[in-house]
């Protein structure tokens, strides 16, 4: 009976082993004691214990050292050549999780030994290895065992440095256990690394393990950085080697765009890699541009590491950023996300140390005070050029002299640019269209099923503007020194006062007009720039001045803006326009500015008033909130009593309130959500019937002859669909301001049958220390921003409703920052050395010869509506 049992028993067993799985019985970091697959490989060849001593790739199940027997012992005997150090890397084919390593060292006698020895792991994502343990080892100490706690970290290359300090001694190595810990495991063992690149793995970089960070804005998720103040890297799910372990800083409509961290690493290091590792769950948790800039103690300064973009679409984003063994103390990540309703997520940091010294002496931490003092440092940006000095490209200025020579050869390549007055007549109607009733002034005209512009002379125009065409736009300034008087240090050199005197306006410097002065002389540079402008804008097809700042002294057809009154009434951003004064304010207002001056000049299309300002939920929400002493909340209460007939006690119900009479209702908050939606609407477009009648009255008694273009507003921001179209009838056409790859915007408008405008619209690129303004304009190169803009710029043309657009701008904005708020955008034709970027405006130049034709070609438009057709 029992011999039966025990063949049933083994009968059993066999059938058990059949159907395990066989990655079960083989894999290493199956949850058994220890790992038993894998290799190592040794810096130096042992000269004792076979078969290690063959040196080469030893696989464990080979080794003496994974034998299980602690009196075998691989040895590294001691001479005059022998070197200091002995280094193991170990290769466990995949990542898995640690629970201890434990290494013994059986000695014969005192001379058997090492001083020194420090275990080091590394999981596969991490481009460094970080120190799990350090120790000392006493010479009379024969029996030697170092545990080496790993509190399951993920790891597949472990490296054991062992040093002895007289090379005369010999090492002894008896054995090594890695033991498997609780944790996730990969599933599918990697390809074995070679010998060569096992010899690589001897010499890849560590790590900082030590040091405190500092977060600007205390991070919502990852505990314990989330409690926020200094968090030592020990402590951080940023340096735990894992990198599906996030710190998040969650979105929301108050959180701030930019997220900056700054790490101390508490001495000088030279850095070779900084790599940052950020795992996303979904495109909403991700930033758009990352900048790193680091610093040693000894500067006062930051100086730019590297910096990237990001697509929404990358969730497993990982940048590396090598520095060349720079000097560093302190660095700094700043994250940006465009949509503050995004949210950031980090998983992963790691400072990789170079190969020269190491600050002899670490320094006392700084505190929070400190590091937020760290936070507001200045950054090195530019060369007194004003060009960035991070990157080289062709062309980069290096002198005066190649400024001017880059002027006289653009003069002789454009010598012959001159408008062909066969192909457009002189305010670039396009002749070939046919003519029309000309009245000496721009107009509008719907002709056959499209809108057009028709020039004082009678042809169609399809307006192909650029924005701040003059060179003393202020907007292509940047601060050099702050209100207090003190300097920016953000410039490796400024021009000279004295000499480009006109290059400084109060705090402010312009790159562009020095180089200008640099580049035509300091004496007489408008003419010669007024020149080489007008030709170049000519040769790219560009036909007006579109919107802001315009250069008198070009003769080209231009769009002016009127401001805004400063003591017209607001809510938030939005006017009041039911404020009994609002009329005489503007009377009083665009008389004083003179518009009648212009008011017979053909060459002036039209007015924007005030800019990307509008009404939307925000302002209604406010304007509820407030009392009878705000003209739009009387405005509003008159609207419920006449669209209600009266009845104050359905209002009431409506709206949940309780007001006794309509004045009692004037002062009553009104929850947003309660207003019925169709409510809201008509509401909105009342208001901005309000508004654009009296504007456009104003306007007419200073000047009858020019067309009213709107307000610039942008539609998914500071405005709505009801803003923008309500008070229609009081325009001559819509302006818009759209950042966009698409021209599926206007499908909103057409059925309106209203003449629309894009008076700004750009595509930059992330390059040379400038910034793209959204995901959707970013290209990756000056080539690719043509081909976006051609694509762009031929569906707007093939809406009936569209009548031009105007680019945003002629010059790029200031590396270091628009002296008003910071924008530093790729936004240029040209960039702020007046060198144009000819890849792009190439391409533009064939758009641009297209577009009337593309315009005036028959096909559907891009909503399915249709239109009468008039003239206005």
């Amino acid at each position: 009976m029992t011999a039966w049992r025990h063949r049933l028993l083994h009968m059993a067993l066999a059938v058990l082993l059949v159907l395990l799985p066989t990655q079960l019985i083989n894999a290493p970091h199956a949850h058994s004691a220890s790992v038993t697959s894998g290799n190592y490989y040794a810096s130096t060849k042992p000269t004792d214990g076979n078969p290690d001593s063959h040196g080469a790739l030893v696989r464990f199940q080979d080794s003496l050292l994974f034998n299980g027997n602690q009196t075998d012992t691989v040895g590294w005997r001691g001479s005059a050549t022998a070197p200091k150090t002995v280094t193991l890397v170990f290769d466990m084919l995949r990542d898995g999780p640690l629970s201890n390593i434990s290494i013994v060292s059986k000695s014969q006698n005192e001379f058997w030994t090492f001083d020194e020895i420090k275990v080091q792991y590394r999981p596969e994502a991490s481009p460094t290895y970080n120190t799990a343990k350090s120790a000392t080892r006493a010479r009379g100490l024969l029996d030697y065992r170092l545990d080496v706690p790993m509190g399951d970290k993920q790891a597949r290359f472990v490296r054991i440095k062992l040093t002895r300090t007289n090379q005369y001694l010999h090492i002894p190595l008896s054995e090594i256990n890695f033991t498997i810990g609780t944790g996730t495991v990969d599933p599918t063992p990697a390809p074995a690394l070679t010998e060569s690149q096992m010899q690589q793995e001897l010499t890849r970089a560590d790590s900082i393990e030590t040091g405190n960070y500092y977060a600007g804005v205390t991070p919502t998720d990852g505990t314990p950085d989330s409690a926020g103040g200094l968090v030592p890297f020990q402590n951080s799910k940023l340096f735990n080697g894992d990198h599906t372990d996030v710190v998040g800083w969650r979105g929301n409509a108050t959180a701030p765009k930019s997220v900056t961290l700054v790490f101390d690493l508490l001495r000088d290091h030279p850095i070779g890699n900084i790599m940052i590792q950020s795992k996303a769950e979904n495109e909403f948790w991700t930033f758009d541009e990352i900048e790193v800039t680091y610093r040693p103690e000894a500067s006062e300064t930051y100086r730019i590491a590297g910096s990237a973009t990001r697509d929404r679409s990358e969730l497993d984003y990982r940048l590396d950023i090598p520095i060349g063994d720079k000097q560093a103390r302190f660095v700094r990540v700043k994250m940006t996300r465009t949509n503050q309703y995004l949210h950031v997520p980090l998983s992963e940091v790691d400072f990789a140390i170079g190969s020269s010294s190491i600050g002899q002496n670490p320094a006392p931490p700084l505190t929070v005070s400190q590091m937020q003092e760290e936070l507001s440092r200045y950054t090195r940006m530019v060369d007194s050029y004003g060009q960035y000095l991070y990157k080289d490209w062709a062309g980069k200025v290096t002198s005066d002299a190649q400024l001017q020579q880059d002027a006289a050869n653009e003069a002789t390549k454009l010598a012959n640019v001159k408008q062909d007055l066969t192909t457009y007549d002189q305010y670039g109607g396009f002749k070939a269209l046919g003519k029309h009733t000309g009245t000496g002034y721009f107009r509008l005209a719907k002709v056959d099923g499209k809108w057009w512009f028709i020039t004082p002379e009678g042809h169609k125009f399809f307006l192909k503007g650029v924005d701040a065409t003059s060179a003393d736009d202020w907007g292509y300034g940047t601060l050099y020194k702050n209100a207090d008087g003190s300097l920016r240090d953000v410039f490796d050199g400024l021009p000279d006062s004295g000499t480009y005197g006109p290059a400084y306006s109060g705090n402010m410097v312009s790159f562009v007009k020095a180089n200008l002065m640099r580049k035509y002389g300091t004496a007489d540079w408008e003419t010669p720039w007024r020149d080489i402008t007008k030709k170049r804008l000519i040769d790219w097809g560009f036909n007006a001045q579109s919107k802001w700042s315009r250069d008198g002294g070009l003769t080209m057809p231009w769009i002016g803006q009127i401001t805004a009154p400063s003591d017209v009434m607001r809510i938030q951003y939005g006017i009041d326009p039911f404020d009994p004064q609002f009329g005489a304010k503007l009377d009083r207002h665009i008389q004083a500015l003179n518009i009648a001056a212009n008011a017979g000049s053909p060459w002036l299309i039209g007015y924007f008033f005030d800019n990307e300002r509008g009404w939307d939920d925000a302002v209604m929400t406010d304007m509820l909130q407030r009392t009878s002493t705000q003209p739009a909340k009387r405005a509003f209460v008159a609207y419920l009593n006449d669209a209600y007939d009266g009845d104050l006690n359905q209002v009431n119900t409506i709206l949940g309130t309780s007001a006794a009479t309509w004045q009692d209702l004037e002062n009553t908050k009104i929850i947003f959500s309660k207003v019925p939606v169709s409510d809201r609407t008509a509401f909105v477009t009342e208001a901005s019937k309000a508004y654009y009648s009296a504007i456009q009255a104003a306007i007419r008694k200073q000047d009858t002859n020019h067309l009213f273009l709107g307000s610039a507003l942008v539609p998914t921001w500071h405005s709505s669909l009801e803003w923008n179209v309500g008070g229609r009838d009081y325009l001559d056409a819509i302006s818009l301001d759209v950042y966009s790859n698409s021209a599926s915007y206007l499908k909103d408008y057409e059925p309106y049958d209203k003449p629309v405008l894009n008076l700004e619209y750009s595509f930059s690129t992330h390059d040379r220390g400038l910034r793209a303004i959204n995901a959707a304009t970013r290209a990756e190169s000056i080539a690719e921003r043509g081909n976006m803009h051609k694509a762009f710029a031929e569906e707007q043309a093939r809406s009936p409703v569209f009548v031009g657009s105007g680019w945003f701008i002629y010059y790029d904005q200031a590396v270091t920052g628009r002296a008003s708020d910071g924008e530093n955008y790729n936004f240029g034709l040209v960039n702020q050395q007046d060198q144009p970027y000819s890849a792009m405006t190439d391409v533009m130049r064939d758009t641009h010869r297209r577009l009337e034709l593309i315009h005036q070609s028959p096909g559907p438009p891009l909503s399915a509506a249709r239109t009468k057709e008039f003239d206005r």
